[in-house]
Formats: structure tokens, sequence, C-alpha cells
């Protein structure tokens, strides 16, 4: 099972969410953590810790009629009305667990028609029971723009 988070600064929100699988494979973000416009170090380790946690669940597929709604937590949470507001300058960087690191990759925002792309190149591997410095290495990813 992969356990993966994501995270994002919207609208000067950080927010930090599980992506669970369906049951065709498909990752949702579900559940966003709203943790405020300057968290610490340490809400974020606790939040990713339990992202991670919570990401390690299958879901059944989504009827095509469930998914308009499926992102309205997120707009909620940063206190937008829209995905485009939501989008109007938001970052966004993945959170993977792979064999016993945390890959957390910056992702460039194209745009609310396009979504994010990873940057693979930015990538970051912190060893995973080391929550503290994944949580740094990640502020410091939703801090710097995305080019």
């Amino acid at each position: 099972m992969v356990k993966s988070a994501v995270a994002y600064r919207a609208n000067g929100t950080v927010i930090i969410a599980p992506v669970i699988r369906t049951t065709t494979g498909l990752g949702l973000e579900v559940d966003p953590e709203i943790l405020g416009a300057a968290p610490n170090e340490e809400r974020v380790a606790n939040a990713l810790a339990h992202a991670l946690v919570q990401s390690d669940r299958v879901v059944p597929h989504p009827p095509q009629d469930e998914w308009k709604g499926f992102f309205q937590p997120f707009l909620k949470a940063t206190g937008v009305r829209s995905h485009k507001a939501f989008m109007d300058g938001a970052q966004r960087v993945s959170i993977r667990l792979v064999e016993n690191q945390l890959k957390i990759t910056p992702q460039r925002n194209l745009g609310s028609k396009e979504g994010f792309e990873p940057i693979p190149d930015q990538a970051v591997l912190v060893p995973e029971n080391e929550p503290v410095i994944a949580a740094a290495a990640l502020l410091r990813l939703l801090a710097a723009p995305a080019h």
C-alpha cells in the first residue's frame, strides 16, 4: 500500500491532507487539516504523520455525480469560493513514503484548468523517522516559488 499525502499553501493558509486510493487505483485528496498561515515544524510534522497514517486505505470509486463537490473541503479550508480562486498563487507539494524515506516533491502550478505538475529534480528525500526534518523541508518548499 502506498502511503502519500499532499500539502498546499493557498490563500495564505497551509493545509495537509492524506491521499487515499479508490478501488480503481485513483488517488483522492481528502480531509484537509488546516495549519494556518505560519505553522511551526512540530505542528506540520504531526499533521504529516497523521495524513500518512490516514492514507493507508482504499475506498469505493466515487460515482460520477459525486465528483463535483469533492474539492469543496479544500476551498473551505483556505477560505475561497472557487477552484480558480484556490489555484491563484497556490503551491502544492506531494509527499510519498518510498522505502523508509519520505519523498517530498514540489509541484508547478499550471493554473486552474491544468492543475499541478511535479518538479522531480527539486524533490527532497528525508528518512521516515525524521518528521521534524521532513516538516522543515516541506515548509521550505511551500515558501519557495516553484519554477
